[in-house]
């Protein structure tokens, strides 16, 4: 069995689409949340994931569409949850209302910030060098995959077969590569294998620029920062 994984698309529907023909294999995708925020296509992203049945867990900037809470965000990421919130359908804030904070597999646990149940784990960012790695893994008793940083990578455990998986951004790469980033699980041989694929970035800059939101956000895309 194969498993795809994404994570912070961001409405981000170009990078999605190119992501989403690399994983026609699949037998399902999950994703570890912020579905919307920063770019203009949350309608069509969130159509996607409803038609594709694509399970979630829901992400920060999720959170702030629904709530209008966006005090934890920057400055852009406030912009697009108004610009988002304004925009949004009915029946598509509902799927996002609908997501879950964890999603538990048999081979691994899905989360967005850190492993937990509520609003503060949405927060928390699990950086490569995250000192508490091992000890997650352990309470957890599984594989554990997050998102939120942006940063694709993978941290096994010092003395147990386990491992915490970062996907990386399909709609917003931080780690210096512009390309979109993604995951495949395979169950057989129990490992991850981190994947990236070219986009039509310059079709998002326009898209960012014809919706009026900070052009800054469709300048990162191409330096993946």
């Amino acid at each position: 069995m194969k498993i795809g994984i994404i994570a912070d698309i961001h409405a981000n529907l170009i990078a999605l689409e190119s992501v989403l023909q690399k994983l026609e294999g699949c037998d399902e995708i999950l994703c570890a949340g912020d579905v919307v925020g920063y770019y203009p296509y949350f309608n069509e992203v969130i159509e996607i994931f409803r038609e594709e049945r694509i399970y979630s867990v829901i992400g920060n900037h999720d959170y702030a569409v629904l709530t209008g809470d966006h005090s934890q965000l920057d400055t852009y990421g406030k912009i697009s949850v108004n610009f988002t919130r304004k925009g949004i359908e009915d029946k598509n804030r509902e799927w996002l209302n609908s997501l879950p904070y964890q999603i538990q597999t048999e081979h691994f646990n899905v989360y967005h910030g850190i492993p937990g149940d509520g609003i503060d784990v949405l927060f928390v960012y699990i950086f490569p060098t995250f000192p508490l790695i091992d000890k997650i893994l352990e309470e957890e008793g599984k594989n554990v995959v997050v998102g939120h940083t942006h940063i694709q990578f993978e941290k096994k455990h010092a003395k147990r077969d386990l491992k915490l998986t970062n996907p990386g951004s399909v709609g917003q790469p931080r780690d210096g590569d512009s390309r979109a980033a993604f995951a495949i699980f395979d169950s057989e041989k129990e490992e991850f294998n981190l994947k990236r694929v070219e986009y039509n970035i310059e079709e998002v800059y326009f898209a960012v620029h014809n919706a009026g939101l900070p052009i800054a956000q469709g300048l990162r895309l191409y330096k993946g920062c």
